[in-house]
C-alpha cells in the first residue's frame, strides 16, 4: 500500500461484530448503519426499494411490465438494478426527504421497470448498491449522526458504533466533533463510546431501552468483570425507588384534590341548639335589611389566568415534553434538549 494513501475506517478498525460480519437478526433500524459500512445484500424485497423522485419517466408500458414480470419469474433477473441506500440518496438529494418513505431502505437509480416487474411477479429484486455519488462511507456516517431525522432511527449502540468508526478514520473525538458541525459534543461522544466497552448482553439491553444510558455509561468505565454486577445493582435500586414513589392521582380523585368541596352551610359545626337558632335569626335579619350584600362567586367559575395552571404529570414523558413545547420558546427548548443530551 502506498504510504500516501489514507487508510479507510475498515482498515483502521479491522473486522468487528458491528461492521461487516453477520449478526442475525439485525434490526431494521440497524440496517441504516449496515448499509453504509457493511456488505450490502444481493437481493431485497421490492417493497424495501423506493422509486426515484428524479426519474423523468412517469408513464410505464403495462403490457411490457407484465411480460418482464413473467420472464423474471420463469427465467430469473438477468441484470441487477442499481440502487442507493436511502441515507446516501438523501445526503445527495436532501430536497426529496418527504418523497422517499422512511420504511424504504433503498432508492432505485437504474432499473425502474425491473423494480415494478419484481413487484408484479412477487419475487425479490437483485440489486447493486452504489452510494458513491453521496460521498465516502464516513460522509454518510457523519450525515446520519448530524441530522435528527436519521439519528432518531439509531439505537444508542448503533450511534456508538458509528462514532467509533468516525474516530478511527479522523483520528480523534475532537476531530469528529468538528466534522459533525456541532451536532454533538465531546461529552456525548465519550458517553456513546463507553457503551462499546460493555458485554454484548448489556449492549442489547441498552439498545432495547431496558437499561438507561446513564447507568450503562458508568458501567463502561469499570473493569469488565464488575460491569454486569454494577448494572444489576443499579437497576435494582432504580426499581426500588420507583416502587416507593407515590402513584400519580388521576381521574375523579385528581379533580377532587384540585377543587375541594365547600363546607356545608347547614349550621352543623358549632351551630346546634340555641346558638343555631340565634344564627338563623341573625341570618333572617340580615336578609331583610337594605344593606348591600356581597355574594361570593362559585369556585367553579374562578378563572385561573396563570399560563401554568394545568398540572403536569412529571412521570409522563409525553406530558413533560408537551408542557415544555407549550410554555418555552424554541431557543429554550433547544438548550433544554442539549442539556439533557449532555447528562445522558
Amino acid at each position: 500500500m502506498s504510504p500516501d494513501r489514507r487508510k479507510t475506517a475498515a482498515e483502521r478498525t479491522g473486522p468487528s461484530a458491528a461492521f461487516g460480519s453477520a449478526r442475525a437478526p439485525r434490526s431494521s433500524r440497524g440496517q441504516i448503519i449496515d448499509s453504509v459500512v457493511g456488505i450490502p445484500p444481493a437481493t431485497v424485497s421490492p417493497d424495501a426499494v423506493a422509486e426515484n423522485p428524479e426519474n423523468p419517466r412517469r408513464d410505464f408500458d403495462q403490457e411490457y411490465l407484465q411480460t418482464l414480470a413473467r420472464n423474471m419469474r420463469e427465467v430469473g433477473q438477468i441484470q441487477t438494478a442499481t440502487v442507493m441506500t436511502r441515507l446516501a440518496f438523501l445526503v445527495a438529494h436532501p430536497e426529496h426527504q418527504r418523497a422517499v418513505p422512511a420504511d424504504r431502505e433503498y432508492v432505485v437509480i437504474d432499473g425502474h421497470c425491473r423494480l415494478r416487474a419484481a413487484r408484479i411477479a412477487g419475487i425479490d429484486l437483485r440489486i447493486t448498491v452504489d452510494d458513491s455519488s453521496a460521498g465516502t462511507r464516513e460522509d454518510l456516517l457523519a450525515a446520519a449522526l448530524s441530522a435528527n431525522h436519521f439519528r432518531k432511527d439509531l439505537t444508542p449502540i448503533e450511534e456508538a458504533e458509528a462514532i467509533e468508526a468516525l474516530v478511527a478514520f479522523h483520528g480523534s473525538a475532537a476531530a469528529v466533533v468538528t466534522v459533525l458541525g456541532g451536532a454533538v459534543n465531546n461529552s456525548w461522544i465519550s458517553t456513546r463510546r463507553a457503551l462499546l466497552k460493555l458485554p454484548e448482553p448489556i449492549q442489547e439491553r441498552v439498545a432495547a431501552k431496558e437499561v438507561p444510558i446513564a447507568i450503562a455509561r458508568k458501567a463502561g468505565s469499570l473493569p469488565r468483570e464488575e460491569q454486569a454486577q454494577f448494572v444489576e445493582a443499579k437497576m435494582a435500586e432504580r426499581q426500588a425507588e420507583q416502587a416507593r414513589k407515590p402513584k400519580p392521582v388521576r381521574g375523579r380523585a385528581a379533580a377532587a384534590q384540585k377543587h375541594p368541596q365547600l363546607p356545608a352551610a347547614d349550621g352543623a359545626d358549632g351551630a346546634d341548639g340555641a346558638d343555631g337558632a340565634a344564627l338563623q335569626e341573625t341570618s333572617a335579619t340580615t336578609v331583610g335589611s337594605t344593606a348591600p350584600q356581597t355574594v361570593p362567586e362559585p369556585r367553579g367559575a374562578t378563572v385561573n389566568t396563570s399560563p401554568f395552571h394545568t398540572p403536569v404529570d412529571w412521570t409522563d414523558p409525553d406530558a413533560v415534553v408537551a408542557a415544555i413545547l407549550r410554555h418555552c420558546p424554541s431557543q429554550t427548548v433547544h438548550r433544554i434538549a442539549q442539556s439533557l443530551l449532555d447528562t445522558l
